[in-house]
């Protein structure tokens, strides 16, 4: 059927002359619509994991700094227990830091944590992707070296060097998020002079020998024994106590044996003569190990920061360390603050490069 131009025009001025009535408000359509404004989006939120050998510290905070949650669990120590059960001890920690919070919220988490290969290949890494999922995590996490947060932890400088005395005992160059050098940290099977094994370690065997006779007489023995006991009587024969002694030392972990390390300092100040001996070796080494480092990796003029709970600063040797380094290096070692700090500044710093280091002693000030 064909339309002439006539009827076309006819069309077009019927369509004009047309007007249409809208509903008043209220009415009609109009009546679905909703003028209530869409809620803000949520502040955004970091976490910051410390994975320690005894234990592991989480906590959730806003760009602020202001702390939002907190959790702990058990060791993730790789070297003590299967991945999976330093991974779930992980989670374990984040789940109870993020109770009554929304985890999409979370924009950045960074972990810190020693044997950092485990944690990034494998089946376990695949068990960890998915336990961070399964508690509602779906941002960016980055696992580091502790060494990594440990130094942000005392400084917000991006390069120096750090010395972390703890269950174990490391030096190392911090560059950016990674190591780039590194002294000792080899386990305490080979490794780790003068940390806190090697310290608990010491006095063991110097305990030994006071018992046996190898040794001269030390206020050691009767503190390590009264520490292994756990509170039970311990028995008076030499015999037994050497029993009791061999049996505590090898039921457990050998990690365990940092936890006699203030014993020895302790001792030391209280006029013993073996501990002074084992706590002076123990400061000299980790003074090497720190002065091997800076002398051949560091420039003059960046930070070193002292870390790890004998360094800490009401660590049992910290003075002692921090001033002898301060004499070889012509400056004075920084101080990390423990827990998970230094993981929560490099979390915020994904999110925010423009913090101040007012900032950052917000932030590493958690504890």
């Amino acid at each position: 059927m064909w339309i002439t131009v006539r009827q076309l025009r006819q069309a077009r001025q019927e369509l004009t002359a047309q007007t249409v009535d809208f509903p008043p408000p209220g009415e009609g359509y109009c009546d679905t619509m909703d003028d209530t404004p869409s809620p803000a989006p949520p502040d955004p939120l970091v976490l910051g994991v410390e994975a320690g050998t005894f234990r592991v510290d989480a906590v959730v905070a806003g760009l602020d700094g202001a702390v939002r949650g907190r959790g702990r669990s058990g060791s993730a120590n790789p070297s003590a227990l299967a991945l999976a059960d330093v991974a779930a001890h992980l989670v374990e920690a984040t789940t109870e830091a993020l109770a009554g919070l929304d985890p999409r919220s979370v924009r950045a988490v960074v972990v810190g944590t020693a044997g950092i290969l485990g944690f990034q290949r494998g089946r376990s890494a695949e068990r960890l992707a998915a336990l961070w999922r399964d508690a509602g995590l779906d941002c960016p996490i980055t696992v580091v070296p502790d060494a990594v947060t440990a130094f942000a932890a005392g400084t917000d400088h991006p390069r120096g060097s750090v010395l972390i005395a703890g269950a174990g005992a490391i030096a190392a160059r911090i560059e950016g998020e990674r190591v780039s050098a590194r002294i000792d940290g080899n386990g305490w099977l080979v490794g780790d002079d003068g940390s806190g094994f090697w310290l608990g370690r010491q006095a063991v065997r110097a305990v030994f020998a006071a018992l046996d006779g190898r040794g001269e007489p030390t206020l050691l023995l009767d503190a390590v024994l009264a520490a292994i006991a756990g509170g039970r009587p311990v028995p008076p024969g030499r015999a037994e106590r050497v029993v009791l002694l061999r049996d505590a030392v090898y039921d457990g972990p050998p990690v365990a044996l940092a936890a006699l390390a203030p014993l020895v300092p302790a001792a030391a100040s209280a006029g013993d003569r073996v501990a002074h001996r084992i706590t002076e070796q123990a400061i000299e080494l980790l003074v090497q190990t720190s002065a091997a480092l800076v002398s051949e990796s560091c420039d003059a003029d960046e930070p070193l920061v002292l870390a790890g709970s004998l360094l800490a600063p009401d660590g049992p040797i910290r003075r002692e360390v921090a001033q002898r380094l301060a004499e070889r290096h012509g400056r004075a070692p920084l101080l990390a603050r423990p827990g998970p700090g230094g993981a929560l500044w490099l979390a915020a710093r994904r999110i925010e490069r423009g913090l101040s280091r007012r900032d950052h002693a917000v932030f590493t000030s958690v504890g």
